[in-house]
């Protein structure tokens, strides 16, 4: 069975913003979905480009998958620390644990910066394509996720049709934690390394330092000795 793509339009900051604060004030699905109509009909025309900007954005905050439950009272903390790269990393995780499309259109992006590769929209295509197969749909939503981290000041444009990256150091441990707990859900392996969870693609905008010490203190990881290598794994 083929994966569905589901992030078929682009969001930015403001109105992620705009879905965190509603599901902070404890309103009820059906009463965030009307103030989310309302809010975006100022700026998208089109009633069904409305409908699926308002579900995607109801997807990564109001409503729960697997592990979101657990990774929204984190991105809580973050976002009302109010700090920009705090906030960024809080709507960055929960978009990744929404959507497996953005997961891996950031992997690839950030295994192209580690090689040092020009990131651009053909390379970004050519390796999901790869990965998911050759559809129209796919083709429309990468041009909407990067248009996505380009909203979210997380991609720049460059001559040639090239891309750069704006980078955001992660000091809270609440940030340090969330990324730990975002990529033992999405990785598809029963536990991770410190290596591999400070070297992480899917994270590629992000500076940040994960330690044994600060996943210990929150209680939410079990940590083990594998092969020679420290390896993580949240708690059930």
């Amino acid at each position: 069975m083929s994966k569905i793509v589901g992030m078929s339009r682009n969001v930015n900051l403001n109105w992620l913003n705009k879905a965190a604060e509603l599901y902070m004030t404890g309103k009820t699905e059906y009463e965030i979905k009307n103030d989310l109509n309302e809010y975006l009909s100022f700026e998208i025309n089109s009633p069904v480009n409305l409908r699926k900007t308002r579900e995607i954005l109801m997807n990564i905050w109001v409503r729960n998958n697997e592990n979101s439950e657990v990774a929204k009272k984190l991105a809580i903390k973050l976002y009302e620390n109010g700090k920009k790269e705090n906030v960024l990393l809080a709507h960055w995780c929960l978009i990744l644990l929404a959507y497996p499309v953005f997961a891996d259109i950031c992997c690839t992006i950030g295994k192209m910066d580690r090689k040092m590769f020009d990131i651009t929209n053909k390379g970004i295509k050519s390796n999901i394509f790869d990965l998911w197969g050759e559809r129209s749909t796919l083709y429309y939503s990468i041009d909407k996720n990067i248009k996505t981290l380009k909203d979210m000041d997380v991609l720049y444009s460059l001559p040639k049709n090239k891309y750069g990256i704006n980078r955001y150091a992660i000091e809270s441990s609440e940030g340090i934690v969330l990324i730990a707990y975002t990529l033992t859900c999405i990785k598809d392996k029963l536990y991770l390394s410190l290596e591999e969870i400070n070297n992480s693609p899917e994270f590629f905008p992000f500076e940040y330092d994960v330690t044994i010490d600060v996943l210990e203190k929150s209680n939410m990881f079990s940590i083990d000795k594998f092969g020679g290598k420290l390896v993580i794994s949240k708690k059930n």
